[in-house]
């Protein structure tokens, strides 16, 4: 049985949904797999999703491991990120080194992991775009598509590398969106029927990359993708077929 280790900001709703419904999944027995931790960069401070996840990895007996980063070497922070992203890195893999995991999962974590950390760990990340594509985040991305010709957007979970949003691409979702550009004008408008379409399917997307791995359908050693067989990985993997069952009718003729 593979061992996660969960790491998110809890900030909002989306990351609460993400660990409720991986939970859920778990405790089901569609995901083979139990989580290892729970690492969180932020303290409660009173935000009710961050305190609702700390209560249902408690009630399931998984370890939550805090340290707030907005309190962490301030000094340091002013004077050179760099060094403070290492620093921190430090500090929070010798928390969780006591809790071993198989891989880790970025969901809704608001921080930008140092190289050592990305070189020691295999761990993933979802990202709103398709691969290859755009960075940055979901609101400038979804704004450059809005302002683009594309006819599909999408998201990919990938690989996390010390250089940001370009590991390997484990696995992805597209969808079309020509029928939102053919009824809606506004701009603002369209963005953020786009975003809705996507985070719609990015919870399935993760879902279902998270079984890829836990399954050993697909394998992640030390960064490198590779089947069951223990061969490398041939192509990217689209769940969009997949996914467009799990969401129901949804316009998607129109993807290539």
């Amino acid at each position: 049985m593979k061992r996660i280790g969960w790491f998110t900001t809890g900030r909002g709703p989306g990351s609460l949904g993400l660990f409720s419904t991986v939970r859920s999944m778990i405790r089901s027995g569609e995901i083979d797999a139990k989580l290892s931790f729970v690492f969180m960069n932020r303290e409660v401070k009173g935000n009710p999703n961050r305190a609702k996840l700390i209560a249902m990895a408690e009630e399931d007996g998984v370890p939550v491991i805090i340290l707030p980063s907005d309190g962490f070497r301030n000094d340091l922070k002013g004077r050179d990120l760099t060094a403070w992203r290492a620093a921190y890195g430090k500090a929070m893999r010798d928390m969780i080194s006591q809790h071993p995991m198989d891989f880790g999962v970025l969901a809704g974590y608001m921080l930008i992991l140092d190289p050592e950390t990305c070189e020691k760990y295999d761990i993933i990340n979802l990202h709103p775009a398709l691969p290859n594509t755009y960075q940055g985040t979901w609101e400038e991305i979804v704004r450059r598509v809005a302002e683009s010709d594309d006819a599909t957007y999408g998201s990919m979970v990938h690989v996390c590398t010390p250089e940001l949003d370009r590991g390997a691409t484990v696995a992805y979702d597209e969808f079309g969106i020509e029928d939102l550009r053919k009824k809606i004008v506004d701009l603002d408008d369209l963005a953020k029927a786009i975003r809705a379409r996507e985070v719609r399917r990015e919870v399935p997307l993760l879902m279902e990359t998270v079984k890829l791995l836990s399954s050993g359908e697909v394998r992640l050693d030390r960064g490198r993708l590779m089947n069951y067989r223990g061969e490398p990985l041939s192509g990217q993997i689209n769940l969009a077929a997949k996914i467009d069952l799990i969401v129901g009718n949804e316009p998607s003729s129109d993807r290539v």
